[in-house]
């Protein structure tokens, strides 16, 4: 149990270095040179770059949504707030990823990009699931809560593995 919460421990302070990071981090003036070896990526069609930026809205939301749960989560571990509280306040955090989820479903994406949009929408259905089973308080185990980070651990996996498609580095689409 302690190495899983030292495990979430270190995924949240990761992800929250960069989310911070990247909100701090200027555009770039323009493109790097590339290495040798280094295969150039296609650039995005329109279809996909209007897609990329109605994605990157909720995509912003959701990010930082999952980022104040793995806090909530670790300061309930740590006793910071019992259980009680934390169900309370993981509450406006599960509508959020609900609305988020209906957000993304109204989107049409490019058919090159359905995939991954069928990949996104299920990382956001995971993180609003985490958020559910985070919120569990009739229990005295703890259950519900490993339950729930792996959720968000398979979730941020694949909002990651997205994100390097649609906005590499994390970048706000032009």
């Amino acid at each position: 149990m302690g190495i899983g919460v030292l495990a979430a421990a270190l995924a949240a302070t990761a992800l929250f270095a960069g989310l911070r990071e990247v909100r701090k981090a200027p555009a770039p003036a323009a493109a790097a040179p590339m290495e040798m070896g280094q295969a150039e990526r296609p650039a995005l069609t329109a279809d996909q770059e209007r897609y990329a930026h109605a994605l990157w809205k909720v995509h912003d939301q959701v990010r930082t949504a999952a980022v104040r749960m793995s806090f909530l989560g670790l300061s309930y571990k740590m006793g910071d707030i019992k259980k009680a509280e934390l169900a309370t306040r993981v509450e406006p955090i599960s509508r959020e990823f609900k609305a988020a989820a209906a957000e993304v479903a109204k989107l049409a994406p490019p058919q090159s990009f359905e995939a991954l949009h069928a990949e996104y929408l299920s990382a956001v259905r995971d993180y609003e699931q985490a958020s559910v089973d985070m919120r569990v308080t009739r229990s005295d185990s703890d259950d519900h809560l490993i339950a729930a980070q792996t959720l968000s651990e398979r979730a941020a996996t694949t909002l990651l593995k997205v994100g390097e498609t649609l906005w590499p580095g994390e970048h706000k689409p032009n």
